[in-house]
């Protein structure tokens, strides 16, 4: 198992995808970062000390630095998410699976060594994600007068989870490429979930009065749930009755366990087929 994980590790980093990916999130974070951090922090100045003592339910202070902060695991999660499933469509596109199964023939080492190897893979992709995130914002909180909340420790503890909640993406990732093994196939699924079929699912109890608790248990909840803070429930973009109500340390459970359905379903159904 030592050797497939390293073999592992060298051929994430063998190929330009990690960083190119990881550059176009950082890009992706800073911007929005920048703007939201100056837009809401200007927002909130326009308003008069008076109303804003009226106005409690505003956004603002301490509670307005971590709804940017938050940006970062509710819009770049996507990232970790493709690279766990390029680690392994990208074996079959380019044919490289064939010297894989040959130098070790227990396709299970080699889907247990993926699955390992991605971990630390998405804890990068967390750093670099939040500190594009973080840094912008806490600048222009603090040339705006504004407070950038670093110095609480609901905001370490945020981190914290924040990178949990990164580090369980990419197994997630992994599971889905290896399932369909198609990498176009993975992509256009993984973007098609996570851009559409679970926003709008999460937004559904909003629009009724359908109590669908199940909700909770979907991907995309689980990993709020683990952050504890949302960028789309700050903002009021969801419904707050269908946000999780699992303690994060179960809804961490319920992120690795989708990696660990996945990766159970693909074994049988498409991990074991012979390889054309």
């Amino acid at each position: 198992m030592r050797a497939a994980i390293k073999s592992e590790f060298r051929k994430l980093f063998s190929t330009r995808m990690w960083w190119i990916l990881m550059l176009c999130a950082a890009a992706y974070l800073m911007f929005m970062s920048l703007m939201m951090a100056f837009s809401l922090e200007f927002s909130i100045q326009q308003v008069s000390p008076e109303d804003l003592a009226t106005a409690p339910s505003m956004i603002q202070g301490d509670r307005l630095a971590l709804l940017v902060y938050s940006m970062a695991g509710s819009m770049a999660y996507v990232f970790p998410l493709l690279i766990g499933a390029l680690s392994v469509t990208q074996e079959y596109r380019h044919k490289t699976i064939t010297p894989t199964f040959l130098a070790e023939p227990r396709r299970v080492v080699v889907l247990g060594a993926k699955l390992i190897s991605s971990l630390p893979m998405g804890l990068v992709y967390g750093l670099v994600c939040l500190a594009a995130t973080v840094l912008p914002a806490a600048i222009v909180f603090t040339v705006m007068g504004g407070s950038n909340a670093l110095d609480k420790a609901d905001t370490w503890e945020f981190f914290a989870r924040a990178l949990l909640d990164f580090s369980l993406w990419a197994p997630v990732g992994v599971g889905v490429g290896a399932l369909l093994r198609s990498q176009v196939a993975a992509i256009v699924v993984v973007l098609a979930e996570t851009q559409f079929a679970e926003p709008i699912l999460r937004m559904v109890p909003s629009l009724t009065n359908w109590d669908w608790k199940w909700i909770e248990f979907l991907p995309g909840s689980a990993g709020d749930a683990i952050q504890g803070v949302s960028f789309y429930s700050l903002m009021g973009l969801g419904d707050s009755s269908a946000a999780s109500t699992l303690p994060w340390g179960w809804s961490a459970l319920v992120l690795g366990g989708w990696a660990v359905l996945f990766c159970a379903l693909a074994y049988p159904l498409s991990w074991k087929r012979d390889i054309s």
